[in-house]
């Protein structure tokens, strides 16, 4: 056979070929990280069922996150957005803050968008990215103060800690140094962040394939399509009938704390606290700040001082900057599981005081 001669035609037909590949892989990207998300969001269909609150097992499921927000925003006027205080970590379903307000007011006035561990920081990047369908909403934002308590808690210490939901950190923020993640762990969530693909495959593995990839999957089950174990429908409700506890801080042995809390104006959890307020403001929300306590019976009298003093000063400085709050008391002694969490009760009296100091409960478009 003879040398292929380098013929004009022939020396064009060989160019094409790294364009036409380019083009090809190109094409695919696009389809892969733009259209295949695009599609799958647009077909998203959780389910909200009466007194939800997401699954503890979807905590760090941030693409979960923001579709289950906008059903919720699309069923209740009002939504509640915090830790595990308002997602109530010591009750079922049925006696979280949103669900006995619900149901001492008839109706469904109040959702819960809280997840555990959700600490201010952590808030900043979940409502920016994931929580777009929080607008033109009634915004009740608990803060908690055990997010100030030291400075580790505060992501201002200098030692090594760990934070709950990493991947929603600032992940080069040299200043928190208490976050010592690898590089391919800190880029790895930064594109988490921002391509919607990787957002989309997390949730896959999540929601359907018991927090294991495609590949694992497989090997593990080699006649089963992991594909066919996904579905555009979910339910990222809480689905665990996790009894009410009765055994309060003292039944469970905790010890009194001495506790040194930051100071309001160096604390990195206040920053990014007042950041989120400005976030939902701009979105056409009423932002309304739930000021919460910390169990006043399970601290020393030097730590109660700081906290009061902390805590006054929160209040005062929201105040000038217009922020609507709501000061809730502090509870009885039997009512406090641990530092910040209650039991059922406190729930109840917390429900009960907010009913009083709620000047719009009986508008019908709350």
């Amino acid at each position: 056979m003879g040398k292929l001669k380098n013929t004009p035609d022939n020396a064009d037909a060989l160019s094409l070929a790294p364009r036409t590949l380019m083009i090809t892989a190109a094409v695919v990207l696009v389809i892969v990280l733009g259209i295949v998300p695009w599609y799958a969001g647009a077909r998203q269909d959780p389910r909200i069922g009466d007194d939800f609150r997401l699954a503890h097992d979807l905590r760090d499921d941030y693409w979960g996150y923001r579709h289950a927000a906008r059903k919720v925003c699309e069923r209740y006027p009002a939504v509640f957005i915090g830790d595990s205080v308002i997602w109530g970590m010591y009750v079922d379903n049925a006696n979280t803050l949103t669900s006995l307000l619900n149901r001492r007011l008839g109706r469904e006035a109040f959702g819960n968008l809280a997840i555990d561990g959700l600490h201010p920081v952590a808030m900043e990047t979940l409502v920016r990215y994931c929580g777009n369908a929080i607008r033109g909403r009634e915004v009740y934002l608990y803060w908690n103060p055990l997010w100030m308590n030291t400075p580790l808690y505060d992501l201002s210490g200098d030692k090594e800690f760990s934070i709950n939901h990493p991947r929603l950190l600032p992940q080069f923020d040299r200043r928190i140094k208490s976050y010592r993640a690898s590089l391919d762990d800190r880029v790895g969530a930064f594109l988490d962040r921002h391509i919607a693909y990787r957002g989309f495959l997390h949730h896959c593995r999540t929601a359907f394939l018991d927090n294991e990839d495609f590949k694992t999957r497989l090997a593990k089950h080699p006649a089963e399509n992991p594909l066919k174990q996904c579905s555009f429908t979910f339910d990222p409700g809480e689905k665990k009938k996790n009894a009410n506890s009765r055994v309060t801080w003292k039944q469970a042995g905790i010890p009194k704390q001495d506790w040194p809390f930051v100071a309001m104006d160096k604390s990195r959890q206040f920053r990014s606290f007042r950041a989120v307020i400005r976030e939902l403001e701009s979105r056409g929300n009423r932002v309304r700040v739930v000021l919460g306590t910390l169990n006043p019976h399970m601290q020393t009298p030097e730590s109660l001082a700081r906290y009061r003093k902390l805590r006054a000063e929160v209040a005062a400085e929201l105040a000038r900057s217009r922020v609507e709050c709501i000061d809730l008391p502090e509870l009885a002694n039997e009512e406090y599981a641990d530092a910040s969490h209650p039991l059922a009760e406190g729930y109840r009296t917390l429900a009960d005081f907010m009913l009083k100091n709620l000047t719009n409960v009986k508008d019908k478009k709350l």
